[in-house]
C-alpha cells in the first residue's frame, strides 16, 4: 500500500513539472518571456550580437649593430577625470571625483598642471551634467607607469587610464635623421602606431606587424558570453631592425659634431662615417639634429642625403684621376699658379684666382697643385687638353653625381650639373671642375670617395644590416656589399692615392694639419661658397673634409662638411683625428674573431613592470652584474633590452620608478657601459678622454644622486 502511495505521489509530481513545462513553452512561443524567470528570451535571441575585438601586434625593435636598443615599445597611459556623479563602484563607493580641489593638488604637480588652473577646469566639470569624464590635454597624455603609480597612490576617486603603446628611443637625439620616428594614434577607432619619417618610415611595412583580433558573441547588453569566442586570429608582431650603426661611434660622433659647430659658431654639419671595404654606415649624424621622443625638429630633411652644396675643392681628385686614367697626366708637368683668364673669343669672360687672392706659388706641378688645392690646375687640366669633356661626364656618372638614389628606402637627392643646364658655357665646365657652381650631396661624395679604397670601384652605402622575426629569430633579409662596375683602373687609383697623401703629408698640404702619429691618412679638403642674398658670401663657406685611412689597407673613409666663418677651420682637424681613429678601432673590433670562444649566452627576458627584488635575484642567479637604477620597487626600463643576448659577468642595467639613484664604483666600466648607464639613468656624465676604462669619478660611489645631476669620469 505504502509503495502504491509513493509511485502515485511521484506520478503526480511528474505529470506537474511536465505540464509547467508545456505551459512555459506556450507561454513563451506567445509572448517572448521566460514564465518563471521573466527573461525576455526572445529579445535575448533577438538582440545579441557579435563583438569584435583587434589584438594589437608589437611593433618592432631597432638594434644598432652592438646589440643597443634605439627604438622600443613602452606603455603610456592617459588620465581620465570621470564626473558623471551616477557612477557608483562596488560596496556603493563613489566613482567619480568629488573634490576638485583636493584632486587638483594632489595631481596637478604631478602633471606639471597649475593647480588652480586644473581646479577650474574640474570644477566646471562637475558642474555641468552632460560632462560625464574630461581628459586633460598633453600634460595628460604619454604618462610613464612612475608618474601613473604615484597618481594611484593618492587613492583619489574618479581617476582612471587609458593604457596605449608608444615608441619609444632609449639614446635620444641618436642618429635621428637616419632612424626617424614612429608616432601613435590612439584617437581612432583602432588604435595604430605610424613610421612617418627615416627608417621607422621606409620600414613601417616590416615593424608593424599584422593585427589579429578575436570575434565575440555577445548578450543583448553588449557582454561577452562565456565560451563565446567564434573565431580568432592572432597577431603577428613586426619583425626586428638591426642597423650597421656601432652605437659608441654614434654617441662620439653626434656629442663632437655638436661641440664642433658650437666652437666653431657654425650653422650646421652633417658626417658619416663607412667601412669602406662594405659600405656599412657605421655613424651618420646632422647638427641641428633633434630627440624623437619629443619630436623639436625645425626641418625634415635629411641633410647628409639631401642637402645640396657646393663643395669646393674635394672635387679635384676626380678631375686628376681622369685625367691619369685617359694617359694624358705628367707628374712633371708644370703650370703658371695664380690665376686663369676665361675668354669667350676675344672677351675676356672672367677671371679665376687661387684661394690665396691669386698670388698662385710660382710655376709648379699639377702634383704640387693638389696640394696647394689650385683652383688653376684644375682649369688647366680641363681647358687644355689633359681631361676630355665627354669622359669626365661619363666617369661623374659612374661615380653617381647628379642623380637621385636610394639607401635602404631613405631617398638621397639628385643635385644639379650646372656645366650642362641650358645656356651653360665653358666658364661652368671649369668651375664644376673646383667644386663650385654644380651641386652634390654629400652621401654622393662618401660614395664617389669609396672609389679610392676600392681599386677603382666604388660601394654602395647602406645601413640595414639585417631584419629578423624575432618569433622565429630567423633573418629575412641580410644585407649585402654591393659594388659598382670598374671606374678606375687600380693603378689610377695607386697614384691619386698617393696625391691626397701628400695633402696631408707634405709640408705645402692643406690637409696638414690633418696628419696622424699613429695612422696615414690620405684625402682631401675643401671650401665651397655659399650665396647669401644673391650673392657669394665673403665669410661663411661650406668646409668639407674626404678621408680615408690607413693608406696601406683603407678601412674608414668619412666625409664631413661643416656649414661656418672660415676662421674657425682649425677645429675640424681635432675632429677628424678622434672620429678616425675611433672608427678604425670599430672596423678592427668588428673583424677580430676568437674561434675559441665558448657561448654561454643567455636571452633577457622584459622585466618591465615586474618587481625590483623578483628581477635583481633572477638576474644574480645568472651570474649578471645587475645595478639598480632608483630607489623604486618598480622595473620601468631595462638595459640591454628584452631579446638581447647576453653573457655570464656582463652587467644589466634596471631603472625603477624611485627618482633617488645610488652612484654605483664605475671604475674598470667601459666607455659604452657609462654612456648607457647615462641614458638610462638620465644623469649627465662627462667623459674625459677618447678610450680605454673609467679610472676615477668625480662623485663616490654610494652617493645619492638624482637625473640631470653631473658626473664627470676620466679613462685611462
Amino acid at each position: 500500500m505504502k509503495n502504491y502511495k509513493s509511485a502515485k505521489i511521484t506520478s503526480i509530481i511528474f505529470a506537474f513539472i511536465i505540464l509547467s513545462l508545456v505551459i512555459n513553452i506556450v507561454y513563451l512561443g506567445a509572448t517572448g518571456t521566460h514564465l518563471i524567470s521573466g527573461e525576455d528570451i526572445a529579445g535575448f535571441a533577438k538582440n545579441r550580437s557579435k563583438k569584435e575585438i583587434v589584438q594589437y601586434a608589437q611593433r618592432g625593435q631597432i638594434y644598432s649593430s652592438d646589440g643597443e636598443t634605439i627604438a622600443t615599445n613602452v606603455k603610456k597611459y592617459k588620465i581620465i577625470l570621470t564626473t558623471d556623479k551616477e557612477r557608483i563602484s562596488t560596496g556603493n563607493k563613489k566613482a567619480y571625483v568629488t573634490d576638485a580641489a583636493k584632486t587638483a593638488q594632489l595631481i596637478g604637480p604631478v602633471l606639471g598642471i597649475d593647480v588652480g588652473e586644473l581646479t577650474t577646469i574640474i570644477q566646471k566639470a562637475l558642474d555641468d551634467d552632460s560632462v560625464k569624464q574630461k581628459e586633460l590635454g598633453t600634460k595628460g597624455k604619454n604618462l610613464t607607469t612612475a608618474v601613473k603609480k604615484q597618481i594611484e597612490s593618492f587613492d583619489l576617486p574618479g581617476i582612471e587610464f587609458i593604457e596605449s603603446n608608444a615608441r619609444y628611443y632609449p639614446l635620444g637625439d641618436f642618429c635621428s635623421y637616419t632612424v626617424g620616428y614612429a608616432k601613435s594614434y590612439d584617437d581612432t577607432s583602432v588604435k595604430k602606431m605610424v613610421g612617418e619619417m627615416g627608417l621607422e618610415l621606409a620600414y613601417d611595412k616590416e615593424l608593424k606587424g599584422k593585427n589579429g583580433y578575436k570575434v565575440y558573441q555577445t548578450d543583448a547588453k553588449g557582454y561577452e558570453l562565456v565560451d563565446g569566442v567564434l573565431r580568432e586570429k592572432d597577431p603577428v608582431d613586426g619583425n626586428d631592425l638591426y642597423l650597421t650603426i656601432n652605437s659608441g661611434l654614434q654617441r662620439n660622433l653626434d656629442y663632437l659634431l655638436a661641440k664642433l659647430v658650437t666652437d666653431t659658431k657654425g650653422e650646421l654639419a652633417s658626417c658619416a662615417v663607412m667601412e669602406v671595404k662594405t659600405g656599412k654606415i657605421l655613424a651618420m649624424s646632422t647638427y641641428p639634429s633633434f630627440n624623437p621622443n619629443e619630436r623639436n625638429i625645425n626641418t625634415f630633411s635629411n641633410y647628409f642625403l639631401n642637402g645640396t652644396l657646393e663643395c669646393g675643392s674635394v672635387f679635384k681628385p676626380f678631375i686628376y684621376a681622369t685625367s691619369i686614367e685617359e694617359g694624358k697626366y705628367s707628374h712633371e708637368a708644370t703650370y703658371q699658379s695664380g690665376s686663369y683668364n676665361v675668354y669667350y673669343g676675344n672677351v675676356l669672360a672672367a677671371t679665376v684666382r687661387d684661394h690665396n687672392q691669386g698670388r698662385g706659388w710660382g710655376t709648379i706641378t699639377y702634383d704640387e697643385g693638389l696640394y696647394h688645392s689650385s683652383n688653376v690646375a684644375i682649369c688647366n687640366l680641363l681647358d687644355k687638353g689633359y681631361v676630355t669633356k665627354d669622359v669626365l661626364s661619363q666617369k661623374l656618372d659612374d661615380l653617381g653625381f647628379y642623380q637621385s638614389d636610394t639607401m635602404d628606402g631613405l631617398k638621397c637627392s639628385s643635385s644639379i650639373n650646372a656645366y650642362k643646364r641650358d645656356g651653360a658655357n665653358r666658364l661652368e665646365y671649369l668651375t664644376t671642375g673646383f667644386g663650385q657652381g654644380s651641386t652634390v650631396t654629400p652621401y654622393q661624395l662618401l660614395k664617389a670617395y669609396s672609389v679610392f679604397g676600392n681599386d677603382g670601384k666604388t660601394v654602395k652605402p647602406y645601413i640595414v644590416d639585417k631584419i629578423v622575426d624575432p618569433s622565429q629569430n630567423k633573418v629575412v633579409y641580410q644585407g649585402k656589399t654591393e659594388y659598382s662596375q670598374q671606374i678606375f683602373s687600380s693603378d689610377t687609383v695607386k697614384q691619386v692615392k698617393d696625391l691626397m697623401l701628400g695633402v696631408i703629408e707634405n709640408p705645402a698640404g692643406t690637409g696638414k694639419s690633418f696628419k696622424m702619429d699613429d695612422i696615414r691618412m690620405y684625402g682631401k679638403t675643401g671650401t665651397g661658397q655659399i650665396v647669401v642674398d644673391g650673392a657669394y658670401s665673403s665669410s661663411i663657406h661650406m668646409h668639407s673634409f674626404a678621408g680615408l685611412a690607413p693608406y696601406d689597407d683603407p678601412q674608414v673613409l668619412m666625409f664631413l662638411t661643416v656649414k661656418c666663418d672660415e676662421t674657425y677651420s682649425l677645429y675640424f682637424s681635432d675632429f677628424v683625428k678622434k672620429i678616425m681613429k675611433e672608427s678604425i678601432q670599430v672596423v678592427n673590433q668588428y673583424n677580430v674573431k676568437n674561434e675559441n670562444t665558448i657561448d654561454e649566452g643567455y636571452t633577457l627576458d622584459s622585466y618591465m613592470n615586474q618587481s625590483v627584488s623578483y628581477v635583481k635575484s633572477k638576474l644574480e642567479a645568472k651570474s649578471f652584474q645587475v645595478h639598480v637604477i632608483g630607489n623604486g620597487d618598480t622595473v620601468i626600463e631595462q638595459y640591454p633590452s628584452a631579446r638581447s643576448r647576453v653573457i655570464k659577468g656582463d652587467k644589466v642595467f634596471i631603472k625603477t620608478n624611485g627618482t633617488e639613484i645610488t652612484l654605483p664604483d664605475m671604475l674598470g666600466w667601459s666607455k659604452k657601459e657609462a654612456q648607457s648607464y647615462a641614458s638610462l639613468s638620465g644623469l649627465k656624465i662627462i667623459i674625459q678622454g677618447t678610450s680605454g676604462h673609467v679610472q676615477n669619478q668625480s662623485v663616490a660611489s654610494g652617493s645619492v644622486v638624482h637625473s640631470g645631476d653631473e658626473v664627470t669620469i676620466t679613462l685611462s
